[in-house]
């Protein structure tokens, strides 16, 4: 009786993750909203900060769900619904039924599959899918993030015990945050505060059905990942491996929030933004174990490609030098 009211583990982890995406997104709507309130005026600089803070906050939650929808808890549950509401797959889906049914009736009100990919590809440059040959993609996203968490991990070279590290450190720290802002800034259009709210609300929606405890006892799971490769074997479909996913998207989310706090003290020589020991720094560093992870995963899936001529150096070739 106790497996089925006591959450697993890996469903505490993603529920903890949605609670912190949802207020944040709580926090860049209400500036979102006043700025609907206040029509179109010139915008005076202090109040131009706060809305930079308050769609960093909403991209920060976009985030987490870009790196989720690879993990397969939204495609999943697109698939149970379907199975389920054509009768192709026989299932006892218990008092989940009800809440299985209410998402197949609402599929169209929700962005699909094609526009989550199309959105998050522009945002981030990263999709779980197929897009458009023409669709905006930003492609120098993970370069500036990638730089942003790697000076931040080294923020403790040469620190000589100063909890700030050195000066040079800081000032690399500082230029990787403006360079990641402005990023950000040009590919989120603005409306990052309002879907921010409506892919939350999916993706809780949809962390009820796949965390259900008599979806666990029909797929014989553990947690909801079990359940979300069981409706993938039912569905014929493949999802990525959830850890590194979960990982890198909590870990993305509060390096991005953190900008959304020291975003108004980057113009500048300025002083010092972060601490050695703040807890954003092993957040940084856990975004490059999990993007490696994730990329060393897909290369072992993908087929052997022809080594292309040298090209520009990434920023991934000096990665620890």
């Amino acid at each position: 009786m106790a497996s089925a009211v006591i959450a697993p583990v890996a469903d505490a982890l993603v529920g903890a993750a949605l609670a912190t995406g949802g207020r944040l997104t709580a926090r860049a709507q209400a500036v979102a909203f006043a700025l609907d309130e206040i029509g179109d005026i010139d915008i005076p600089e202090p109040l131009a900060a706060r809305i930079d803070r308050a769609q960093l906050r909403a991209l920060a939650t976009l985030y987490l769900a870009a790196d989720l929808e690879a993990a397969g808890i939204v495609p999943a549950v697109d698939a149970l619904a379907g199975l389920a509401s054509t009768g192709a797959a026989s299932l006892d889906l218990g008092e989940a039924q009800a809440l299985v049914a209410g998402w197949w009736r609402r599929r169209n009100e929700r962005a699909g599959g094609p526009e989550r990919n199309a959105f998050f590809s522009r945002l981030f440059g990263t999709a779980n899918g197929p897009v458009a040959a023409d669709a905006d993609r930003n492609y120098q996203f993970e370069d500036c993030m990638l730089e942003l968490c790697e000076a931040l991990y080294k923020l403790d070279e040469l620190s000589g015990g100063d909890p700030y590290g050195g000066a040079a450190q800081q000032a690399r720290v500082r230029a990787a945050a403006r360079r990641l802002t402005q990023n950000l800034a040009a590919a989120s259009g603005g409306i990052a505060a309002f879907m921010a709210a409506e892919i939350i609300a999916m993706l809780k929606e949809a962390f009820a059905i796949v965390g259900h405890p008599d979806l666990r006892r029909t797929f014989a799971a553990r947690d909801l990942w079990d359940v979300v490769g069981g409706i993938a074997r039912l569905a014929r479909q493949r999802f990525e491996p959830a850890g590194p996913y979960l990982r890198r998207g909590k870990a993305g989310m509060t390096v991005i929030a953190w900008l959304a706090e020291v975003a108004d003290r980057l113009g500048g020589a300025g002083g010092p933004n972060v601490v050695i020991g703040h807890p954003v720094v092993g957040s940084a560093i856990d975004w490059i174990e999990a993007t490696l992870d994730i990329g060393e995963s897909s290369a072992a899936l993908a087929p052997a490609q022809p080594v292309p001529a040298a090209e520009a150096a990434s920023p991934w070739a000096a990665l620890g030098a």
